[in-house]
């Protein structure tokens, strides 16, 4: 059964960091999708906004350092249906989440970014260590 969920728009707001009840770091981000569809002759635009849970806590301090209000992002997650009571009332949410060790979350830049895309996922120590080398320190 597969449960994937692919998502490419703009964050309605900067993220928002928080510390999860383990004292994790896990971001929440606000991520509008548009469609744009023709009625009769008229051009018409829908937006959908989603939730998006971020649990990886090395992804959620990048993400605080890199991402903005505005910025257009990609991820990849799952969609989750939780329900909680609050004051009597029970209350449905429904959450994009990017899962701790599949995390995919990209920065997509724009005209002012010529840069290449800013992908946020969890490397691993060797990958870390070539980064953090010079290639003017390699002596061949």
């Amino acid at each position: 059964m597969i449960n994937v969920v692919l998502l490419t728009g703009r964050l309605g707001a900067d993220p928002e960091i928080k510390d999860t009840m383990k004292g994790e770091k896990m971001a929440s981000l606000s991520l509008a999708t548009n469609e744009k569809y023709k009625v009769g002759t008229e051009w018409k635009e829908k937006t959908q906004w989603h939730s998006v849970k971020i649990f990886n806590p090395n992804i959620a301090q990048s993400i605080s350092s890199y991402m903005k209000k505005g910025d257009l992002v990609h991820v990849q997650g799952q969609v989750e249906y939780r329900a909680y009571e609050t004051a009597g009332e029970k209350k449905y949410v429904t959450e994009i989440v990017i899962p701790r060790f599949r995390c995919v979350v990209q920065l997509i830049p724009t005209q002012k970014q010529n840069s290449k895309p800013q992908q946020a996922h969890d490397e691993g120590p060797i990958s870390q260590a070539r980064k953090e080398i010079d290639e003017a320190e390699i002596p061949y």
